[in-house]
């Protein structure tokens, strides 16, 4: 007569399986970790890039009319981290009493777009110029 007792533990088969589960698992958690830190980046560069068009548009509202730069384009190179990028600045003429400003940061970091503000500077007294987008 046989007599089979029961061993306690894991059969080779059974710790295969629970490897390869822990391994899908260890995969989509690291590809999970490396989108979050490219989206990390990205919403970090949007944010810098944000805060410098701010800056110039705070500047440029702040200045009297009549000394606001003639009109043309200017353009600046920022290359310092965190946030290299070009700030470029174009003023036009739309009458004696107003002016169209364009402010634009384009980020040097491949992926990141670039923004744009535009807006109108009117000489205190004139009459603005409608337009339509």
């Amino acid at each position: 007569m046989s007599h089979r007792t029961s061993r306690g533990g894991f059969t080779l088969v059974e710790a295969l399986v629970a490897i390869v589960l822990l391994s899908v698992g260890a995969l989509a958690l690291g590809s999970l970790l490396a989108r979050s830190s490219r989206m990390a980046v990205a919403s970090a560069s949007t944010i810098h890039g944000t805060a410098a068009l701010s800056t110039e548009v705070g500047r440029l509202n702040a200045l009297p009319f009549d000394q606001l730069p003639a009109a043309g384009e200017t353009c600046t190179t920022v290359s310092t981290p965190p946030f290299p990028h070009t700030l470029c600045t174009r003023l036009t003429d739309v009458s004696a009493t107003v002016k169209e400003v364009r402010v634009r940061v384009t980020p040097s970091a491949a992926g990141v777009r670039a923004d744009t503000v535009n807006f109108q500077r009117t000489l205190p007294g004139g009459n603005p110029v409608l337009t339509t987008p």
